[in-house]
C-alpha cells in the first residue's frame, strides 16, 4: 500500500511502514526529552524534601546554592518544554523571529548567570569574553537568549567536571559570532550537520556518539535560520566541541 491508497469510504490511506517509522521517530524523541527533563528536576526534588523535612537552612552556603540551583532548573525544564512547542509549532514553515537591532553582550551574560549555578555544580568554569566591541545585531532578543541557553546547558552537560566553558565574540566585516566552547570529548566524528537535524541525535545515539539536548540543537538551528544567521559545529583544535553562532551586523 502506498500513501494514494484509499480505504473504503474513499479516504486516502497513509503507508503502514511510513506511519509506523514516524511513529517510532516521536517515541525516541519524547525519550530523549523524558530523559532530559529529568535532570533538571532532580535537584527541584531535592530542595522540596529538604523544605519538606525542615532541614533547610538558608544560613548554609550549599543549601544556597541548592535554592539557586533549583531556580536554574525550572527555567532549564521550561525551556525544554518551550523547544518542543517551539519545534511542534514551528512544522515546515519555521519559526517567526521578531527582529530588532540590539547588543548581544547583555543577552550573553544573562545566558551565563542562568548556567552559572549548573556549573558550579559541576565544578566548571565559565568565562566571557567579548571580542565584538559591543558591536549590534540584527536578531529576535528571545530566540538568541533561547539558542544561547541551550547551547551553555549543552556544554555544561557534556564538560567533565574541573573543565572550562568559554564563551567568547568575534566580529567580522558583516557578521558577528558568538562562541561556545566546552573542554569536553568533542563530536566524536560525529556529523556536525547531523546534529541540527529534527531526528538527527536518534541516528547519532545508534552509532553510539549521541551528543545534544532533545530537540534544543534542531531548535537552534531553526532559530538562527529565522533571525538570517547560521548555526554550525565543530571540533575545536585546541580540544573540545565549539559551537559557533553567525548573526547579521546592524547597519550603522
Amino acid at each position: 500500500m502506498n500513501t494514494t491508497d484509499k480505504n473504503a469510504i474513499g479516504t486516502p490511506v497513509a503507508d503502514t511502514d511510513q506511519v509506523q517509522s514516524e511513529s517510532a521517530n516521536w517515541l525516541e524523541t519524547f525519550s530523549i526529552l523524558v530523559h532530559d527533563i529529568e535532570s533538571p528536576l532532580v535537584s527541584i526534588k531535592y530542595v522540596l524534601r529538604l523544605l519538606n523535612e525542615g532541614k533547610l537552612d538558608l544560613g548554609k552556603e550549599l543549601h544556597r546554592q541548592l535554592v539557586a540551583s533549583s531556580q536554574i532548573a525550572v527555567e532549564r525544564a521550561e525551556s525544554i518544554i518551550y523547544d518542543i512547542m517551539a519545534v511542534a509549532r514551528a512544522g515546515e514553515a519555521g519559526l517567526t523571529a521578531s527582529m530588532e537591532t540590539l547588543q548581544p553582550a547583555p543577552i550573553i551574560e544573562e545566558a551565563i548567570l542562568l548556567a552559572k549555578a549548573s556549573a558550579i555544580e559541576s565544578d566548571l568554569k565559565m568565562t566571557y569574553i567579548d571580542k565584538a566591541d559591543s558591536s549590534p545585531v540584527r536578531a529576535d532578543q528571545k530566540l538568541l537568549k533561547r539558542m544561547i541557553d541551550n547551547l551553555l546547558f549543552n556544554a555544561v552537560r557534556h564538560t567533565p567536571s574541573g573543565g572550562t566553558i568559554a564563551v567568547y565574540t568575534e566580529v567580522g566585516r558583516e557578521s558577528l559570532f558568538i562562541h561556545i566552547k566546552d573542554s569536553g570529548p568533542g563530536l566524536k566524528e560525529a556529523d556536525p550537520e547531523l546534529l541540527f537535524e529534527k531526528y538527527g541525535q536518534i541516528r547519532l545515539r545508534g552509532q553510539g556518539r549521541h551528543r545534544g539536548v532533545g530537540l534544543g540543537l534542531y531548535f537552534c538551528r531553526l532559530a538562527a535560520t529565522a533571525m538570517g544567521g547560521t548555526i554550525v559545529a565543530d571540533d575545536h583544535p585546541q580540544g573540545g566541541a565549539v559551537f559557533s553562532i553567525r548573526l547579521k551586523k546592524a547597519e550603522e
